[in-house]
């Protein structure tokens, strides 16, 4: 996938998932500019599993974000770790979902991406296109961005009462969220 795709595309997943910061636009861009850096590794020739891979774009900013729920960092410092995970996930999201495949419908081992480097060297792509005589009825890329809103985008829409529960009663994350959605069941 390109850089200016990847560049564009969480920026439009933030704004789905109305993701409030201080400075919306400054942040969103600063972020859009960070998830576009682990393209660096085309430009500057290290091994593009270095940083395509679940540790540096998925658990990292859930790294971030645990710490900034935990030393209780103020929500402007959430909500930015909170778009870094947005961004950096759906850099990994659209590789995964755009890689060269076969004509195999599935997970295919071999091209894509290093998923669990440094531990693993097998390289993962999906393969969803579904052909007719003139284009596809359905395609990986296609799958990949539902898939993307459907994991990532839709939990986004509850993060801000989430941090507002959290701050209010000065609770951790996992309290406040476990709040919020006995809140939404009683409803």
């Amino acid at each position: 996938m390109d850089s200016l795709f990847h560049f564009v595309f969480p920026i439009i997943a933030v704004l789905a998932a109305r993701v409030n910061t201080k400075h919306i636009i400054k942040t969103t861009l600063a972020a859009a500019s960070l998830a576009v850096l682990l393209d660096l590794d085309h430009f500057i020739g290290i091994e593009r599993a270095t940083l395509h891979n679940v540790f540096i774009t998925i658990l990292l900013p859930l790294l971030l974000l645990y710490l900034a729920f935990h030393f209780r960092l103020n929500r402007y410092v959430k909500g930015f770790f909170f778009l870094l995970l947005i961004f950096f996930s759906s850099h990994l999201f659209l590789d995964l979902f755009s890689s060269d495949f076969g004509s195999v419908i599935g997970i295919a081992k071999g091209s894509g991406i290093y998923l669990f480097y440094p531990f693993s060297m097998t390289a993962y792509s999906v393969n969803f296109n579904i052909e007719i005589s003139k284009g596809y009825i359905a395609s990986s890329l296609g799958l990949g961005i539902l898939l993307y809103f459907i994991i990532i985008v839709v939990p986004c829409l509850f993060f801000e009462d989430i941090i507002a529960i959290a701050e209010r009663k000065h609770e951790k994350f996992r309290k406040a969220a476990s709040e919020f959605f006995r809140n939404v069941i009683k409803d």
